[in-house]
């Protein structure tokens, strides 16, 4: 029996062997007639562009096994059909990547200088970063990550990176993404099965190692059904994994390790920990308005001219029209509105030049100035009125420096007293580390009673009331603890604060003053509004050098350490020696009350025990 299936077994072996050498000699003897079947032929091209493609040997065998496999499908089928898109997505890509030469870094230094206006620390630390590079001659680990608000120049300025070093540039978006095979790709076996948008972008852009900015990448989202998108982001930016990048859909490693990647957030502390490991963050600071300025005019400007068909003689600004726009027609950190509301003034413009005459006076159209009288009449009513300085010194308002978003504010701090109960009211959508800095302050300015000339009583018979204005925005942080001490203390003694003077700086306990960010952007504001004595920090002494040579000039700055430093300062009718000796009258009347006291109780004392022994 065994010997029969054996013998079978044979038979049929040899007849597979025969029949594929019929095939073999059938294709032989067709190929040589110039007859082909359709589905034959195609999977010989596509085995020639394998082949011809220099592909890695990974890949190329791979994609023969794909080939050979369309043989056995029928073309109608919906997998040949996805076979075959597989296989061109393999030839498609680009697996040799480009060579470059050293990097230049004097070339680096002039593209960054001419395309972007401040953000010097920016730049100097990215020239860092590629000096590295250049002294140790290699890509591998180049991972950066621009941080701070839209419209401060992080897209641009990556886009300057790759021109300087003659590299493609392609961009893509990681915001809202809750899919990883948004990033990884789809496996084969789906339908509609796609690779993910690092392979998409590098196949749009032809080239394996670009510059590569993935935008807003503090903006992922998790799914726990469909995968956590900043793990498979991980995968493609750590130097120690990309070099062999799996793709779902591509099935075979992908080197992405020449690929110089720049990532943009708004919010750091939103970036996942796992990708914020990999990158080297570097800060974009809000422009101040002296940065805006120069801006809007040697690059918004020249560009929104070109783009509306005007000249440098259809349209001109003074610098103070281009202040007005800044300040009541924008708040922002960067100049996407100041671009915006510029464009509004260049179409407007655009239109009276092609109609021949202005739309407000029907008059010959000449060329448009715009001037800070007649900017109404393109932008219509201002849409932000900045708050406002005090015209002479007030009991219970100071002038306080916030950062915001937008930049540096100004931030009038109110503060009234009333009969009360002695408790502490604020109102203006405060977070809680300022509610915290109030009551802090409160704390800190009764127990300095003494020398504000300011009773125990007052405290316990009023309430006191602290006022941020502008209710309508959100306000937090610790930055404000010294002007709420001041207005505390102003509104409790009856003493006017100063009007001229601005201030920041958080308050500790024990009337310690604590430094604070923000600091280029604050005194930005307070120059702003024509305020020049400035009361700062001593711990933000250094930060002086961040702000423009010209502001510097024009400031006064007080540093302080102490809490009373401030009082001394902006207080009017703060006299210290007077409250020195109103301080130690008070000691020496409490010591005569204590020493009289003692003798009362000696004296009873005494009594008690001489009715004792009379007992």
């Amino acid at each position: 029996m065994n010997q029969v299936n054996q013998n079978r077994s044979n038979k049929d072996s040899e007849k597979k062997k025969r029949e594929y050498l019929l095939r073999k000699k059938l294709e032989q003897i067709k190929r040589e007639l110039g007859e082909f079947d359709p589905q034959e032929k195609e999977v010989l091209e596509l085995k020639e562009k394998i082949t011809k493609a220099s592909l890695p040997l990974n890949v190329e065998k791979q994609a023969l096994l794909e080939a050979e496999r369309l043989r056995l499908i029928s073309t109608a089928s919906a997998e040949y059909g996805m076979i075959r898109t597989h296989i061109e997505w393999m030839l498609s890509l680009p697996w040799i990547k480009e060579s470059y030469g050293e990097i230049d870094i004097e070339k680096l230094e002039t593209i960054l200088t001419q395309e972007h206006f401040g953000q010097e620390k920016v730049k100097e630390k990215i020239l860092e970063l590629f000096s590295i590079r250049k002294l140790k001659n290699d890509w591998k680990g180049i991972v950066l990550c621009f941080a701070g608000p839209p419209g401060t120049g992080k897209t641009s300025l990556g886009q300057s990176i790759a021109k300087a070093l003659g590299r493609k540039f392609v961009r893509i978006s990681v915001a809202g993404i809750r899919d990883e095979s948004e990033i990884k790709g789809a496996r084969l076996a789906y339908t509609e099965a796609l690779p993910g948008k690092i392979l998409r972008s590098i196949r749009e852009v032809g080239c394996g190692n670009p510059v590569m900015m993935i935008e807003q990448i503090d903006k992922t989202s998790s799914d726990l059904l469909k995968g956590e998108p900043s793990a498979a982001l991980a995968e493609a930016l750590d130097p120690e994994k990309n070099s062999n990048f799996l793709d779902n859909y591509l099935g075979v490693p992908y080197d992405l390790s020449d690929v110089i990647f720049v990532t943009t957030a708004n919010i750091v502390d939103d970036v996942p920990g796992s990708i914020l490991d990999l990158m080297e963050v570097i800060e974009f600071s809000g422009f101040i308005e002296e940065e805006k300025l120069e801006i809007a005019k040697k690059f918004i400007l020249p560009v929104q001219l070109k783009k509306h068909g005007l000249t440098e003689q259809d349209l001109k600004f003074t610098d103070e029209a281009l202040k007005k726009i800044i300040r009541q027609y924008t708040v922002e950190a960067g100049i996407k509105s100041l671009q915006r509301e510029m464009e509004n003034i260049c179409r407007r413009c655009a239109r009276e030049k092609a109609s021949l005459k202005t739309q407000t006076s029907g008059k010959p159209f000449t060329s448009c100035q715009i001037t800070e009288e007649n900017l109404e009449e393109y932008l219509g009513t201002p849409i932000y009125i900045p708050d406002i300085v005090p015209k002479k010194p007030e009991v219970g308002v100071a002038i306080g420096l916030a950062w915001t978003e937008a930049g540096g504010d100004l931030m009038l701090i109110e503060a009234l007293k009333m009969k009360g109960s002695g408790q502490v009211i604020y109102t203006g959508q405060l977070g809680d580390i300022m509610k915290e800095s109030i009551q802090a302050a409160h704390s800190f300015v009764r127990s300095k009673a003494e020398i504000l000339g300011i009773g125990y009583d007052d405290f316990t018979g009023h309430d006191i009331h602290v006022h941020f204005p502008s209710g309508s925005i959100p306000k937090d942080g610790p930055s404000a603890g010294i002007t709420i001490s001041l207005v505390i203390a102003s509104v409790m003694s009856d003493k006017p604060i100063r009007n001229d003077v601005a201030m920041t700086g958080e308050v500790s306990l024990r009337g310690r003053v604590i430094p604070v960010a923000g600091i280029r952007e604050k005194v930005s504001a307070a120059h702003r509004v024509g305020i020049r004595f400035i009361i700062l920090p001593k711990g933000n002494e250094n930060n002086l050098l961040d702000i423009p040579e010209r502001i510097r000039e024009e400031t006064k700055f007080i540093f302080v350490e102490r809490v009373e430093e401030v009082f001394k300062i902006a207080l009017l009718d703060y006299d210290e020696s007077q409250k020195s000796i109103q301080q130690i009258l008070r000691r020496e009347i409490s010591k005569m009350v204590k020493i009289q006291k003692k003798g009362v109780k000696k004296k009873v004392a005494k009594k008690r025990q001489g009715m004792k022994n009379e007992k």
